[in-house]
């Protein structure tokens, strides 16, 4: 693509820029390429060559709700993007998508626009192929039965994810209402999600016997007792990303033999899950991995069968810009998207 562009610009043509909408990006990925991506990522990222720390969040009070921005960039020319993330509250209300996201791809050599896509399904796609990538490391191979706790989109790609990489056959699922559990069924059925599902009545049915158990809501406070989880179990927090809010309580935290984060940096800023048990004393900094090391080699994943492990989830750049570059790759090799003329011809 990167010729293509400089071949237009020296025959006096307008840049153009490849437009990719929700469809094209269904089109070029699947879950199974997402989650070898994430290890690809985090490749990247234990071997330097990832510029992260760069996020900022914007919140507003009216409207309420939240901008992100994650930009990331590959060193040596290899490229850079960034991610806007707009999470209004209101949205529902109003008939809309609550959460939206563009992505937008650019060259490291050249500075040069590629693309520009919606990111509201690669967020849900690498999010949980993250997890499922995690899973290769700290869940038991005999996984069979998921907990999951929360029935929205990130819920939803959580399952898909897990049931993808680990075989799970069973899903004990716990939401707020009847309705929003009937909801994930159907959506489930439709997709061809091949898993048994049982809502039921409280978390602690759901976590039980779990092998791994999911927490994927927007929920501030705890969600299920740690109490319940059995020996063994990988426990997920995908949802919570602010200080003060978390998923998991200070026992599941305690109980965990394996901490592991996508980023320490940004879980020990935005992460309540375990900012709060660290300043009870809980657990120590000292003791969180990140999945970036497990996948270099550079930590051990699970130790035992019986050992507890956990998985805090708050998203990383590089995963967005490692996504966003496959999708944007295998929509030039099969020519998905509108190509728009933007101009830039310049002095």
């Amino acid at each position: 693509m990167r010729a293509t562009l400089l071949r237009s610009l020296r025959d006096g043509r307008h840049m153009q820029l490849r437009i990719l909408s929700e469809r094209d990006v269904r089109a070029t990925i699947d879950m199974a390429a997402a989650i070898d991506v994430q290890a690809e990522a985090f490749a990247l990222l234990a071997e330097g060559r990832s510029v992260e720390g760069l996020r900022s969040f914007v919140a507003s009070d009216d409207p309420p709700g939240i901008a992100i921005f994650n930009p990331s960039v590959l060193t040596r020319g290899g490229g850079y993007g960034v991610k806007v993330v707009s999470d209004f509250y209101g949205n529902a209300a109003r008939g809309l998508p609550r959460m939206t996201a563009l992505a937008a791809l650019f060259d490291g050599e050249t500075g040069l626009p590629g693309t520009v896509m919606e990111a509201g399904y690669l967020t849900d796609l690498r999010t949980g192929a993250g997890t499922a990538l995690a899973a290769r490391y700290l869940a038991r191979p005999d996984c069979r039965t998921l907990g999951l706790i929360g029935a929205g989109r990130v819920a939803r790609n959580q399952a898909a994810a897990l049931v993808e990489a680990c075989g799970i056959e069973r899903i004990r699922l716990f939401t707020r209402t009847r309705a929003r559990a009937d909801d994930f069924v159907e959506r489930a059925r439709q997709t061809g999600m091949r898993a048994d599902i049982e809502p039921v009545e409280t978390p602690e049915d759901a976590v039980g016997d779990a092998d791994i158990v999911v927490a994927a809501t927007t929920s501030r406070e705890p969600v299920f007792p740690g109490a319940a989880l059995a020996p063994g179990s990988f426990v997920v927090a995908a949802g919570a990303n602010q200080a003060e809010a978390r998923e998991l309580d200070s026992e599941t935290v305690r109980r965990a033999a394996r901490l592991v984060v996508d980023s320490r940096a940004d879980s020990l800023a935005h992460a309540g899950d375990l900012l709060i048990p660290i300043r009870e004393g809980v657990v120590a900094e000292n003791r969180i991995d990140e999945i970036a090391d497990l996948v270099a080699g550079r930590r051990p994943g699970r130790r035992s069968a019986d050992e507890i492990t956990c998985y805090k989830s708050i998203g990383v750049p590089i995963q967005d810009l490692a996504t966003a570059r496959y999708i944007e790759r295998r929509a030039v090799e099969r020519g998905i998207g509108a190509l728009v003329d933007i101009g830039g011809d310049g002095d």
